[in-house]
């Protein structure tokens, strides 16, 4: 152990000899491939770097304007929760920092930080180049026959493993929600400062220089302070330390001081985590922190593992597949890539056994990079959340580069194995390029994204400027996001105040389906009742441009229920196309007989040629007897258009579940609290969509108005002109009553509410799906009276759903949940 220590401190791991004319064209070549590599990576980001901010930027926006006036709410991220959340704790005091060198130097022009997020990105990658070198020496001695020494010359196998690992994770396809957009830095950031720590304890362990220690705690240090991710470097540090283990080979004797000197090399870093904890509890209140303050609350284990599964799929496949079909060209090629990547690094690892434990480490270091979010690891089709998986991202081009790496035996040259690493290196670099390809194209989502999002700013700055003052507006229409890209999100805040805009605007607010926690239902009548105070405009994504919206009078919405049943129904319900649809025909009754099959495109779908007004329609129900159980279960969706939609499509819909029983069962479609249908004017034609494989009638189809199927509730000052829906709590007050009305609900006897756990995701408004996360229920005998809610009720500051249902006299829950409220616990 003594003589291996001394060898460390002789030279230097990257050091490779000078003094020969070929060390120093193999320094040449790292240098250049290096500057390859992080042209390479630059350059494929090329689409998003002009100046635009997205989503959750604009938060930052409206933060920075105060920041540089007020320097003290710079540290106070130091020592209290991330931009001081109340709803959410988060310890990320440097990204603040970040976010003010930039907003100090490029002010209000995007560019310049997007330039920040790619220079941190390349970086990240760069170093990987490194990283994977110094791994790839792991290779060596069964290669080139000789002992491994951290001066001696790097293997072609170990420059293939460097540059496939590196360039992959620079051109990875799933990036884009952590690169182009600024927000997502969280993740590019606290990456970069992982692997720069993992690079300079790679440099420690190699030369035992204090030096390089120092620089990987304060690397690691940095890291801990851009995101929570970090808390796993440590176990990271361990799984290398069994790869150098495994590299210098060890017997019976030797494996105990081996060990023991592991564990003493981490024991400085697992002290920086500790002391990271306390400063966290200091910080935030809470070790845990994050959305819920809970390590291993899980609402949904089915969806949960399901989530999981579908997350690890596009983490492989990372095609946003609202830009590329699963049946593209190029995604093809990807699949066929992973293919070969699996069977040539087979082959690899039965050539050279000593590529085992670098694949060991490999996958550990997944394993440690999915641990903390482990909770939150979702990735949609349009790779929503893939930022999640950024720093996974890292080992995991590790895992891929293994099927582009060369290796050789210099005592047995075999012809074949020169013929694979051709093959290997030739479908290495087609898969760079298809990967740059993917990147490319998932990237237009973010551009589309900015461009439609500068220009809302421009069309508020224009309106606002032909509207007086500030008065009460609701905006419709503001797209949430974009392909997986976001624009409106969590941004109208920052869009409408300086220096966004000419003046600070404060009385607007956004209504979308995407927004579960504004109560738009709860709302709805008390927007009606201060019409002349409220001014609503829609956004059309193709003009561009904001159009005012009339709030109809109560005089001209009036509840319209109409009942389609008999000759009536066979006049509204028809076939437009016979997609998916076996058969479809009514009896002497006039009732309709619908069988379906299974298509394979879409759902198959019935038009219902019905116009509405849209403000008055608040539910429509459809009665149905299933003859023969659906194969799926998905339910029955309506789809709608109005003068706001003009198309069907999926995210114009209410969906309704369906039952087992073959008796008769109403579907109840909820529309009364989606602001598109609501301020949408008159309905054009709904479409029914189809379980598949399924045979059923329908005997009726009906509008009914809300106060037939879910309590009515209020609170004081709770309207549109007042809290809003929001309930507050707190010191100042301790106690609020809510008064409720289930009289016209059919077999109503009592009334039950459910809260929700703290700060998590809202239940779908008005459905007959109990919420998965409920903290509490409260009963209250009769149709009519009150529930109090007192302070006591709420462990934990922050916002808490709370939702009534009508229950009838066996205790079971009718009709669908009613309006949501906000309860905010502020203090």
């Amino acid at each position: 152990m003594n003589a291996l220590n001394q060898n460390r401190n002789d030279s230097n791991e990257n050091e490779l000899p000078v003094t020969s004319a070929a060390g120093r064209q193999q320094r040449g070549s790292i240098i250049i491939l290096a500057c390859i590599i992080a042209l390479a990576t630059a350059l494929t980001y090329l689409p998003v770097m002009f100046n635009f901010f997205a989503g959750d930027d604009f938060v930052h926006l409206t933060w920075l304007k105060d920041a540089v006036i007020h320097p003290e709410l710079i540290t106070k991220n130091f020592h209290s929760s991330w931009l001081d959340g109340t709803t959410t704790k988060f310890y990320r005091p440097l990204i603040s920092v970040f976010m003010v060198t930039d907003y100090l130097m490029w002010g209000i022009n995007g560019f310049g930080f997007h330039l920040t997020n790619v220079l941190f990105h390349t970086v990240s990658t760069v170093v990987l180049f490194f990283i994977t070198l110094r791994i790839g020496k792991t290779f060596e001695p069964a290669l080139e026959e000789v002992e491994s020494t951290p001066t001696s010359p790097i293997s072609g196998s170990a420059l293939t493993f460097a540059f496939f690992s590196a360039l992959t994770f620079g051109l990875y396809p799933l990036h884009p929600e952590a690169v182009s957009w600024i927000t997502g830095r969280v993740d590019t950031v606290v990456t970069t400062f992982i692997v720069i720590s993992l690079w300079c304890y790679m440099q420690w362990r190699d030369s035992q220089k204090l030096l390089w220690c120092a620089s990987a705690i304060l690397s690691m240090i940095l890291a801990l302070l851009s995101k929570e991710m970090a808390i796993t470097l440590p176990a990271a540090f361990i799984a290398y330390e069994l790869l150098l283990m495994c590299e210098r080979g060890f017997s019976r004797a030797s494996i105990v001081p081996m060990v023991v000197d592991a564990i003493k090399a981490t024991i400085p870093f697992w002290v920086v985590i500790a002391l990271y904890f306390v400063v966290r509890y200091f910080a935030l209140g809470t070790f845990v922190g994050g959305y819920d303050d809970s390590l291993f609350f899980i609402s949904n284990m089915k969806e949960f593992l399901l989530g999981w599964a579908h997350a690890l799929k596009m983490l492989f496949v990372p095609a946003n597949k609202e830009l590329l079909s699963a049946h593209s060209l190029l995604v093809r090629f990807w699949l066929v890539s992973l293919g070969f990547i699996a069977i040539s690094s087979l082959v690899n690892f039965v050539t050279l056994k000593r590529m085992l434990p670098a694949l060991a480490f490999a996958l550990m270091w997944i394993a440690f990079s999915l641990a903390p979010v482990y909770k939150l690891f979702a990735i949609a089709d349009d790779l929503q959340g893939s930022r999640l998986a950024y720093l996974a991202t890292v080992p995991l081009s590790l895992l891929l580069a293994f099927g582009f790496t060369t290796v050789r035996n210099a005592g047995n040259p075999i012809t074949w194995m020169r013929i694979a690493n051709r093959v290997r290196i030739v479908w290495g670099i087609l898969f760079l390029a298809s990967a740059a390809i993917m990147l490319w194209t998932n990237n237009q989502a973010w551009v589309i994204a900015g461009e439609q999002s500068a220009a809302i700013r421009q069309g508020l700055s224009k309106l606002y400027s032909e509207v007086e003052g500030d008065p009460q507006v609701l905006f419709v229409g503001l797209p949430d996001q974009k392909h997986g890209a976001y624009i409106s999100r969590n941004a109208l805040m920052g869009m409408t105040k300086k220096p966004q805009m000419q003046r600070d605007i404060f009385n607007c607010i956004m209504v979308d389906k995407f927004e579960p926690i504004m109560p738009f239902g709860f709302l709805k009548n008390s927007l009606q009742d201060n019409r002349d105070k409220v001014k609503a405009f829609r956004w059309d994504e193709g003009t561009k441009v904001f159009s005012a919206i009339a709030i109809p009078a109560k005089n001209e919405s009036a509840p319209a229920v109409q009942k389609f049943a008999g000759a009536d129904l066979k006049r509204v319900l028809s076939v437009d196309d016979k997609w998916g649809i076996k058969s479809f025909d009514f009896d002497a009754q006039n009732v309709a007989t619908v069988e379906t099959e299974s298509p394979s495109a879409r759902r198959p779908a019935l038009k219902v040629n019905l116009q509405l007004p849209c403000f008055a329609t608040d539910f429509v129900a459809v009665k149905v007897q299933i003859l023969e159980k659906p194969t799926d279960d998905k339910g029955m969706d309506v789809l709608y258009t109005n003068d706001i939609n003009k198309d069907f499509n999926l995210y114009h819909r209410a969906h309704a579940n369906l039952s087992d029983s073959k008796d008769p069962q109403t579907l109840i479609f909820t529309f009364h609290s989606s602001p598109e249908w609501v301020f949408g004017g008159t309905t054009k034609g709904l479409e029914l969509y189809l379980p598949l494989h399924a045979k059923f009638k329908i005997l009726s189809i009906e509008t009914v108005p809300a106060t037939s199927v879910m309590p009515v509730i209020t609170f004081q000052n709770s309207g549109y002109m007042g809290t809003k829906g929001y309930l507050h709590l707190g010191k100042d007050k301790l106690a609020e009553t809510v008064d409720y009305d289930c009289t016209k609900v059919a077999d109503a006897a009592s009334v039950e509410a459910e809260i929700t756990r703290t700060n998590l995701l809202f239940a779908t408004q008005n459905t007959d799906d109990a919420s998965l996360v409920i903290m509490k229920t409260l009963k209250s005998k009769g149709t009519t009276g009150s529930i109090k809610l007192e302070r006591t009720l709420f462990p934990a500051l922050g916002i808490y759903e709370l939702r009534m249902w009508a229950i009838d006299k066996n205790g079971k829950r009718i009709g669908v949940s009613g309006d949501h409220i906000v309860i905010s616990v502020d203090s």
